[in-house]
């Protein structure tokens, strides 16, 4: 997440916070639960029918800037939007609506916006998207976006939104309970839903009697070993994604050190630490004491250990069974649209099951990536959350992968593996 100030006005603006959509039952404690367990503290919540949609950010004083873009496209009836802003060429813009929802929104310089617009052009069929522009450069890049799109879709400001569209109360990110509060208040949305789903259940009961549920009694469950490995092999990336995030966040206001190196297995988590200008031990092991994290120094290297924020992602008898193929090709879909530079690949299928049991597989794949930020690996979890996926391989190998931290860009890899049905 990075804050943006407009070019003349300087409103404040906050571009890449972490978001989610919930919908159904229980979306305020969704969206409460992971506000704590990120470590997130402010929040702006805005909602879309029977969804409500939350960015989550660490930063005080700072208002969404694609969430009061996308009242901007709603009040122009505009579905699929580009805008691009320069304020300076190491301040540049780039907000995506797609379908009527967020799809992006980014700040860099403009090397970088330059790639995420050429990357747009590959993942998404552009030429009905508008596209919005203000003092952007006249590379190829842009060329290249205005031939795929009709002309009269294509607006060049004379000023800036960023400025011209005002801040206002209903994009400012606020505490997690104000943030709550302010949602709760807006309209009795919540009541007209429930109100709905009784009358469906009373529907469905004149009707007789309703179709077999998919929940499973584990006393009769065929399946028993592959729920149990489930609720006690499988770790949720986005919790071990998390707490990457929050170290790193914790290194950008430590002096004299910086991580070059993090190493994940399926128990522990290492930060191998560099040491910059007046970089002293005691600095180092107060932050490691603050984050619970072991101070280990050798003649070679200096690391901070700690045990890995694991959770698991089902509990006891509640995982659904996917086929692998299907998640497979959900992931590595996502992973296209919304991590740049970052792609899925296949490394084997390991067959599971005892005698007299489901056979079951888990895919091991490998999330390769090159120059990403700590958003980009909380957009990883974010995408497998909820679904049956660990991180690392197989239960019989502790390592899970790593990367290398090169000023804030990170570059390796992570195994991450499915588990479920193979047709």
């Amino acid at each position: 997440m990075r804050i943006y100030l407009s070019p003349k006005k300087e409103h404040r603006w906050l571009f890449q916070p972490f978001r989610e959509s919930f919908s159904g039952a229980g979306r305020e404690s969704k969206i409460r639960n992971s506000a704590k367990k990120n470590d997130f503290r402010y929040l702006n919540i805005f909602p879309s029918g029977d969804t409500l949609h939350a960015a989550f950010t660490s930063e005080n004083n700072a208002f969404d800037f694609a969430a009061r873009f996308l009242t901007y496209c709603e009040s122009s009836s505009l579905e699929n939007v580009i805008y691009t802003e320069r304020s300076t060429d190491e301040a540049c813009a780039l907000v995506v609506i797609k379908n009527g929802k967020i799809y992006q929104d980014k700040v860099g310089d403009i090397t970088q916006v330059e790639k995420w617009l050429t990357n747009l052009l590959v993942i998404l069929d552009v030429s009905e998207f508008k596209l919005i522009n203000f003092q952007f450069i006249n590379g190829e890049v842009l060329l290249n976006l205005k031939n795929k799109l009709d002309v009269k879709l294509i607006d060049n400001l004379s000023g800036a939104l960023t400025d011209s569209l005002e801040p206002n109360d209903d994009v400012f990110f606020l505490s997690e309970r104000d943030a709550m509060n302010k949602i709760n208040t807006r309209k009795p949305w919540l009541l007209y839903f429930v109100l709905a789903a009784v009358l469906v259940l009373l529907f469905n009961s004149f009707l007789g009697e309703s179709e077999p549920s998919d929940t499973v009694d584990l006393s009769l469950d065929p399946n028993e070993v592959f729920y149990e490995s489930m609720s006690t092999d499988v770790i949720q990336v986005l919790n071990r994604m998390g707490q990457d995030y929050n170290i790193h966040i914790g290194l950008m206001s430590l002096t004299g050190w910086t991580a070059d190196k993090v190493i994940h297995t399926k128990g522990q988590v290492s930060y191998r630490m560099r040491a910059t200008e007046n970089g002293d031990i005691s600095t180092l092991k107060a932050f490691g004491k603050q984050n619970n994290l072991h101070l280990m120094v050798s003649s070679n290297e200096t690391v901070l250990l700690g045990v890995g924020a694991n959770k698991s992602v089902y509990q006891l008898g509640e995982a659904p069974i996917y086929d692998v193929e299907d998640v497979h090709h959900f992931i590595s879909d996502a992973v296209n649209s919304y991590i740049p530079n970052a792609e899925i690949t296949f490394i084997r299928d390991i067959p599971q099951g005892k005698k007299n049991s489901r056979k079951w597989v888990v895919r091991e794949l490998m999330f390769q990536f090159r120059g990403l930020y700590k958003e980009d690996l909380m957009t990883l979890g974010a995408i497998t959350s909820n679904l049956p996926i660990s991180l690392g391989g197989d239960s019989k190998d502790p390592k899970a992968g790593q990367y290398i931290v090169d000023s804030e860009r990170f570059t390796g890899g992570l195994v991450i593996s499915i588990f479920g049905d193979k047709k």
